[in-house]
């Protein structure tokens, strides 16, 4: 007779492959690269680098979860290192949410990190890289953290 693992142990295993797998050290120059976001289905206006920035790449489309986003310090540090490799001093993530939370015992008022074994929602997210005039970038740095449906920044470490 084959014993499967129960969902809940397996749950763990992948959280733990993704976690080990995903790593990736931010080199000094991806340190240097900010991040800010915007919703992928926002009008063109709410989305757009301000003047002064120049689109120079846009990664192929991909699905992350909740977990993914948030439970990691930099989920972007591979593309900031990219983004820096290729030239740009900026990113900007545009997500829209494909599936809604389905975890009845998670409720959205609480954090991801806090609903184990659960992956949250899951996103449909593009990576733009820009690089930036100093104008370009003070625009940028003096807009608010991203949440109310327009462009705004995501706190990463540095």
């Amino acid at each position: 007779m084959v014993r499967h693992a129960p969902r809940r142990e397996l749950s763990y295993t992948l959280l733990l492959c993704l976690c080990v797998c995903g790593c990736a050290t931010l080199t000094p120059e991806g340190s240097r690269i900010v991040v800010y976001q915007a919703p992928l289905d926002a009008l063109p206006p709410q989305r757009s680098m301000p003047k002064g920035c120049r689109l120079l790449a846009t990664a192929p489309p991909v699905s992350m979860t909740e977990l993914d986003l948030e439970g990691q310090k930099d989920p972007f540090r591979r593309q900031r290192n990219e983004a820096a490799a290729a030239g740009a001093n900026a990113l900007l993530v545009l997500k829209r949410m494909t599936k809604a939370r389905r975890d009845s015992e998670c409720t959205v008022g609480l954090r991801i990190t806090d609903c184990p074994p659960g992956f949250g929602a899951w996103f449909h997210i593009v990576v733009e890289s820009y690089a930036c005039t100093p104008d370009g970038l003070h625009a940028l740095s003096i807009l608010p953290p991203s949440s109310d449906g327009n462009i705004g920044r995501v706190d990463v470490p540095r």
